[in-house]
C-alpha cells in the first residue's frame, strides 16, 4: 500500500502569494527561536518501529529504514559511476518522507508540511564530473536500483501487511468522527477547507505561490502549527486504536518478525560497512 506523503520536497519559484481568502500573517508564528530539523544516527535494537509504525514519532525510524534504502541505492549508484569513469546520472538525493495516514505532529508542528531532511547532506554537492557514457550511465541506474531493491525486500513483505491495518485504523467510525471536527478547528486559525485533502491542497498551492523562500518557510510552518494542534485529538482516537492492531498484528505474524528481527540489523550493520554509511532518523 502506498500512503500519502505529508512531507515532501516543494519548489518555491512560482508566482503568487497566498491563496485567496487566506491571508499568511493570521496563521500561527513559531514559539520560539527557528532550528533546523536534524538527524539522529544509531540502530534501535528492535525493529517494530522501524517496520510497523503505530505514531507519529514510531515513523521516524520508519523513515529512517526507507530513507537507508535510498542511501544504499545511492552509494551504489556513486560507486558504480567511478568504477566506470561516467557521470552518475542525475537522481533526486535521499530524504526522509513522512506518510499522512501516520502524521508526526512533534515534526510538523515545528517545521511544517513541505519540509523534507535530506538523508545524506553531502548528496547535494556536485558528483565529480565524469565522461558520458548513457550505455554505461544506464548500468549503474540499474545496479542502484537492484541495490536497493534487495534491500527493501527484506522488510517490504511484512510492512505491505501491516498498511492495510493503518488504514483500518483510520477508517474507525470513531476515528472518522474525529477527523469530521478538522475543518472547525482550522477555521478558527482562519483555514477554511472542507477537509484534510483540501487543507494539504491549500498548503501546496499557497507555499508553491510565494516567491520568497522565508517567507514561504513560514508560512509552512504556520500552517505546519495550525493542522498539528487540530490532529492532536484526532491522533488521540487514532493511535490506541493502530496499537491495539499492532499488538494483534504481532501475535499473528511472530515468525515472520522474529525471522526479519534476525536478518535486517545484521544487513543494515553490513551496507554500513560496505558503503561507508550511517542509519539515522529525522529528528524535530
Amino acid at each position: 500500500m502506498v500512503l500519502g506523503v505529508v512531507v515532501a520536497s516543494i519548489g518555491l519559484t512560482a508566482c503568487g502569494g497566498a491563496a485567496p481568502g487566506l491571508s499568511v500573517q493570521s496563521l500561527p508564528g513559531p514559539s520560539g527561536a527557528v532550528r533546523p530539523p536534524g538527524v539522529r544516527q544509531g540502530l534501535p535494537q528492535d525493529i517494530t518501529a522501524m517496520v510497523l509504525p503505530a505514531t507519529g514519532d514510531d515513523t521516524r525510524l520508519t523513515q529512517g529504514l526507507d530513507g537507508f534504502a535510498q542511501m544504499v541505492g545511492h552509494a551504489t549508484l556513486h560507486e558504480c559511476a567511478e568504477r566506470q569513469g561516467v557521470s552518475p546520472p542525475e537522481v533526486p538525493p535521499p530524504a526522509y518522507i513522512g506518510w499522512s495516514d501516520l502524521p508526526d505532529l512533534g515534526f510538523i508542528e515545528r517545521h511544517g508540511l513541505t519540509q523534507s531532511v535530506p538523508a545524506m547532506p553531502d548528496a547535494q554537492s556536485p558528483a565529480p564530473a565524469g565522461r558520458k557514457d548513457p550505455e554505461a550511465q544506464r548500468r549503474c541506474a540499474e545496479e542502484a536500483h537492484s541495490a536497493t531493491k534487495e534491500f527493501k525486500d527484506l522488510y517490504a513483505p511484512l510492512q505491505s501487511k501491516w498498511w492495510p491495518e493503518v488504514s483500518a485504523a483510520r477508517d474507525d467510525p470513531q476515528a472518522r468522527k474525529a477527523l469530521r471536527a478538522l475543518p472547525g478547528c482550522l477555521a478558527r486559525h482562519r483555514i477554511d477547507v472542507d477537509d484534510e485533502d483540501g487543507f494539504f491542497a491549500l498548503v501546496d498551492r499557497t507555499v508553491q505561490g510565494i516567491e520568497d523562500a522565508d517567507e514561504a518557510a513560514r508560512a509552512d510552518r504556520g500552517f505546519g502549527a495550525a493542522y498539528a494542534t487540530c490532529m492532536a485529538p484526532v491522533e488521540a482516537v487514532r493511535e490506541p486504536l493502530r496499537i491495539s492492531r499492532r499488538t494483534a498484528f504481532q501475535v499473528s505474524h511472530r515468525d515472520e518478525i522474529l525471522a526479519l528481527q534476525r536478518t535486517l540489523l545484521p544487513r543494515i550493520r553490513e551496507l554500513e560497512r560496505r558503503h561507508g554509511l550511517s542509519f539515522a532518523r529525522p529528528v524535530p
